[in-house]
């Protein structure tokens, strides 16, 4: 009887050793990058597939309004220099790069419900 309860003990001990992993890996979320973003969203189909997509262009939204910052810094120093169309055309285009990242974003999340 003892031996019994050993070998079941030990089979529970393997199965649940071989399913532990399994589900760690379903339950991980694809994290999207600029080499997977086309990928993932050729084959996003559930609610977290879209809810990365979207945490991806949130990123990218921040990132763009960080350097439409930057350069809005910069028409200061280079108005002086002659350089303020280009500086309020980097201004501009990055925050509309932001704003469409941002609508990217919210379409996902829209996706994702």
């Amino acid at each position: 009887m003892k031996r019994k309860s050993m070998l079941i003990a030990a089979g529970l001990f393997l199965l649940a050793a071989a399913i532990v992993p399994t589900i760690r890996a379903v339950a991980q979320q694809a994290v999207v990058t600029d080499d997977n973003l086309n990928q993932m969203i050729a084959h996003a189909k559930t609610p977290a597939d879209h809810e990365a997509i979207a945490a991806y262009y949130d990123t990218e939204a921040a990132e763009n309004e960080k350097k439409a910052r930057f350069h809005t810094t910069n028409i200061n120093m280079y108005s002086k220099l002659s350089f303020l169309p280009h500086c309020k055309a980097l201004v501009k285009a990055y925050q509309d790069a932001a704003d469409q990242d941002k609508a990217l974003a919210a379409a996902h999340r829209a996706m994702a419900k």
